[in-house]
């Protein structure tokens, strides 16, 4: 009995030993392969003692060393440069439970297990790929000259590696995925995502991001499935049925941009783009021509022409050696003459003094003329706007209304944060259509407003480019949100998370996101989604005609009158004066 105690004793020692030695040069092979900064060791009480030694494992990378017992959200306190190691040897499946709780959101982390040597190594893989863990390698502890591994795509395959042929250890599952199906649904949004029907009736679907995912999926070799199903016709997918695909992971990407926490319980986020949320308004009213020469405001010019007046009356009384004295005089003329450029007659030879006054004069007159005059000529050719939209107040004065989906009016709320919002709820009209509000905004219906993000105002501005004046303009003021992150919802430790991301950021260096994104818009042209906007008006440009100087002629007969009236006070005032002149005459004699 003895004997058979210690002869396992020492087969047993020698079985550590050899795997241990295995180990060891895995670990360094795995350096020059990974750029590992940390390990964490993981493993049962029962197994304390077996699978490796501290010899192992280099001295100058930190370890972490933990029991199966343990839980610790690794993400947020450790660097994600991580190597795990795994004794699964008489652990009874606990430490993989351990490794999965450990491992969430980096179940990429490149994992080593240690199992006994009759572990079912398919069984033991297909749980790994279940728990999205792609990056796993076996030994047994009775095989110290074979590797294990598995291929996860189209389907699971053992695979079985010498060690001393083994160039990488760790191969890429995503390379090729001879295949198999990556389930997309799309979100029905401009110009994210389009779903049509082609000439046999077939549905489709393109916008920037169907190029991107199209193309994502062609690098892995796979095939893209659309959820066709859960796609309402010309409508958006409800966020339930979204988030319970994501819950059942019957969806690997749905291409759905979101900015809210609806989807945070059961998926993880990636950002795509980051914009601006703001109000696209339909351009104000041009001023009236009759307007425009009240818009010019020459009387804003009278204080310089008084104090010109005043200067040049004064400095001709003290060439006379007269005292300076509030009084036009003639000089009013002159004045009035001159900022109006009309000719006047100079007194005989003034002073140098009196002439740098008129030279002022004339090259003020020269100033205001040729400012009324461009100003003039700029506004009949580009009319200002009346009054433009500043604010929610304006907007309501204007009886002008958002129309906005109600799913984002919520989102909108708290973007706003404004505790007065109920004063300003007549301004919103609420559509539970998604289709009637993008078929509003995408057609630029000037009877709403509309708020739109940097995403998509780039094409709706395109569709303007050929009129002559826009129809809407982007607002500068009233900005709901001015850094709005767009994230893609994935399941929870998506298997694609990290090569997506990659690939993102590759197609965005690269120019592809933008250039897919300007396609769009002619694609959706094609489609008679969009289309750019015309001018059918048969009269786009007017004449001026006599009602454009309705100011100008009330300004002329408004004077006429104002003359005649100082015209009769100043000769009543003569009578006035002269007859009391008679009188005194007669009262002398």
């Amino acid at each position: 009995m003895w004997r058979r105690l210690f002869f396992k004793l020492v087969i047993a020692i020698n079985l550590v030993g050899a795997q241990s030695g295995v180990l060891s040069n895995i670990m360094k092979s795995l350096k020059m392969e990974l750029p590992f900064r940390s390990i964490l060791l993981l493993r049962n009480v029962k197994d304390a003692d077996t699978c490796w030694t501290r010899e192992d494992f280099d001295r100058n990378i930190p370890i972490l060393n933990m029991n199966a017992s343990h839980s610790l959200y690794l993400t947020k306190i450790f660097n994600s440069e991580l190597l795990a190691v795994v004794c699964e040897n008489r652990s009874e499946g606990d430490t993989i439970k351990a490794l999965y709780r450990n491992l969430q959101d980096i179940r990429y982390t490149p994992t080593i297990l240690v199992t006994q040597s009759n572990t079912n190594l398919s069984d033991l893989f297909e749980d790994c790929r279940s728990h999205k863990m792609l990056n796993v390698l076996a030994l047994k502890d009775s095989d110290n000259k074979f590797v294990y591994s598995y291929r996860a795509f189209p389907h699971l395959q053992v695979v079985k590696r010498r060690v001393g042929h083994i160039r990488r250890y760790f191969e890429p599952q995503l390379r090729n995925m001879e295949g198999y199906q990556i389930k997309v649904l799309p979100d029905n949004v401009m110009p994210r995502t389009v779903v049509y029907r082609d000439a046999r009736g077939r549905r489709q679907m393109t916008g920037y991001l169907a190029h991107l995912i199209r193309n994502f999926v062609s690098t892995l070799n796979a095939t893209m499935h659309i959820c066709w199903e859960n796609v309402p016709e010309e409508e958006t997918p409800n966020p339930t049925t979204v988030n319970k695909m994501l819950q059942d992971e019957t969806v690997d990407f749905p291409l759905v941009l979101t900015t809210s926490n609806e989807y945070s319980e059961f998926s993880d986020h990636l950002v795509m783009e980051i914009s601006s949320w703001f109000l696209m308004l339909p351009v104000e009213a041009n001023t009236q021509r009759a307007r425009l020469f009240y818009r010019i405001k020459v009387y804003k010019m009278m204080p310089m022409v008084i104090l010109l007046a005043l200067v040049l009356s004064n400095a001709q009384r003290v060439e006379a050696g007269l005292g300076p004295r509030v009084s036009f005089g003639i000089v009013w003329d002159y004045v009035i003459r001159g900022c109006l450029a009309q000719p006047f007659v100079l007194p005989h030879g003034p002073s140098l003094r009196v002439m740098y006054i008129y030279g002022l004069l004339l090259l003020y007159s020269m100033l205001m003329c040729n400012i009324v005059n461009v100003s003039l000529e700029t506004w009949l050719v580009h009319p200002p706007v009346d009054r433009r939209i500043l604010s929610f107040q304006d907007m309501q004065m204007k009886q002008l209304k958002i129309l906005i989906y109600k799913p984002e009016f919520s989102v909108m709320k708290k973007a706003l944060r404004e505790r007065n919002l109920e004063q300003k709820w007549d301004i919103f009209e609420l559509t539970n259509s998604s289709k009637a509000f993008q078929v509003n905004r995408i057609s630029l219906n000037p009877a709403y407003a509309y708020p739109v993000t940097t995403t998509l105002w780039p094409i709706l501005e395109l569709g303007q480019a050929k009129l002559p004046r826009p129809i809407f303009r982007r607002s500068q003021e009233i900005v709901f949100n001015p850094r709005m992150f767009f994230a893609l919802p994935v399941p929870k430790d998506s298997l694609y998370r990290q090569t997506f991301t990659k690939f993102l950021l590759h197609t965005r260096d690269s120019g592809l996101y933008v250039f897919w994104f300007k396609r769009t818009f002619n694609e959706l042209v094609v489609l008679g989604k969009m289309s750019y906007h015309m001018d059918n008006s048969t009269q786009p440009y007017q004449d001026i005609v006599w009602e454009d100087f309705f100011f100008i002629w009330l300004a002329y007969i408004g004077g006429i009158f104002a003359s005649l009236l100082v015209f009769l006070v100043e000769v009543l005032y003569f009578k006035w004066k002269h007859g009391g002149r008679n009188g005194i005459f007669l009262n002398t004699d």
